[in-house]
């Protein structure tokens, strides 16, 4: 989906299905609270050029980004992100859950190893969660983009023989 398409009734619909899987019954502390507390707008790219979200590169406009950041957390990690990710090559957007978690596993000592993998695991639990109700929706996700591309393809080609 182009960036423009990407209207703030998809947003909204995209952050509440976040907090539910990432906060269930429990209220996201203030911190989150704050940064769910957006600007009129009616897109995301209008929102995206404010403070609240983080660019790739930061300097450059949503459109010229590669990424769109918003840091939403978890119960258990407050690093998680809703993001938007450019694919390669186009000017397609899709939704990620992005858990900001890479580094600590190659950052872990001996003795936090054990705890680490636990936080990586389940962060790659919620983002399986998030991404799949993205998906389910009907918002524009890796898995829809996929799926798109390939129906696509299989009414130029035609099926596919074994």
């Amino acid at each position: 989906m182009l960036l423009a398409g990407f209207s703030r009734q998809m947003l909204d619909e995209a952050i509440r299905l976040y907090l539910e899987e990432a906060y269930g019954d429990a209220t996201p502390p203030e911190t989150v609270r704050g940064r769910l507390r957006l600007p009129d707008a009616e897109t995301l790219a209008e929102l995206a050029a404010g403070d609240l979200f983080e660019r790739t590169p930061a300097d450059a406009t949503p459109e010229a980004c590669s990424r769109i950041r918003l840091r939403l957390g978890s119960r258990a990690y407050p690093h998680v992100k809703l993001g938007l990710d450019r694919l390669p090559d186009t000017d397609d957007w899709v939704l990620v859950a992005d858990c900001h978690d890479h580094m600590l596993l190659a950052a872990a000592h001996d003795a936090e190893r054990d705890a680490v993998e636990t936080i990586v695991r389940q962060n790659a639990d919620l983002k399986a969660r998030i991404e799949r109700r993205w998906t389910e929706a009907g918002l524009p996700t890796f898995e829809r983009y996929v799926r798109r591309r390939l129906a696509a393809r299989v009414q130029t080609d035609g099926p596919t023989q074994a």
